[in-house]
């Protein structure tokens, strides 16, 4: 999804890379609080914490062409309280994975279309249907945390989880019975 077809908070001026900065000016503009944290990056204060600036933080991750996925993605869309530890990231669609990754971040080779990324300029995120199909759709065990994410996810769902349980019933069939049961446990608990 092209981000131009987005609300007004993800279009405008990209937010600054400060991942470019030395990390010496980061750690002084942080100290003198023209710099917060944003996940694992840092953020300008003049910059409110949307979708497209949480991406933003994320930029050394994602300028290596991976797409945001399950929590980190869920993060970026304001439905977690944090990215999650390891980083989760999917590569490219066609691209395998590496075979080694850094120790706070875990990369996948899921199969994605175009439709299911959305794009902040050239950083990929999930979309929150896909996000929430992901982390339905995980195998083991089903953290609150996730359980949390998708039920905030539902409001940026046309549809909600309605919309999800289509997309389980019509995707691939591999982990549909679990992420069915667990739609099912959660999309009560918000309709209670």
């Amino acid at each position: 999804m092209d981000d131009s077809l987005l609300p007004p908070p993800h279009r405008g001026p990209p937010p600054p890379r400060l991942d470019l900065w030395p990390a010496a000016l980061r750690s002084a503009e942080t100290l003198r609080g023209s710099l917060v944290r944003c996940g694992p990056g840092h953020r300008s204060i003049g910059w409110p914490e949307t979708p497209r600036v949480r991406a933003t933080a994320l930029a050394p991750w994602l300028d290596r062409g991976y797409v945001a996925a399950y929590l980190t993605a869920a993060w970026v869309w304001g439905a977690a309280r944090s990215p999650g530890s390891p980083l989760q990231f999917s590569t490219p669609a066609g691209v395998r994975r590496p075979d080694r990754c850094a120790a706070n971040e875990r990369v996948r080779q899921l199969s994605h279309t175009p439709a299911d990324v959305t794009r902040f300029g050239a950083f990929g995120v999930m979309t929150p249907v896909r996000t929430v199909s992901d982390l339905l759709r995980l195998p083991g065990r089903f953290p609150i945390e996730h359980a949390v994410a998708c039920r905030l996810l539902f409001r940026n769902i046309p549809g909600g989880a309605a919309a999800v349980s289509e997309l389980l019933r019509s995707g691939p069939a591999r982990h549909r019975r679990i992420a069915l049961e667990r739609l099912g446990r959660i999309s009560t608990t918000v309709a209670a």
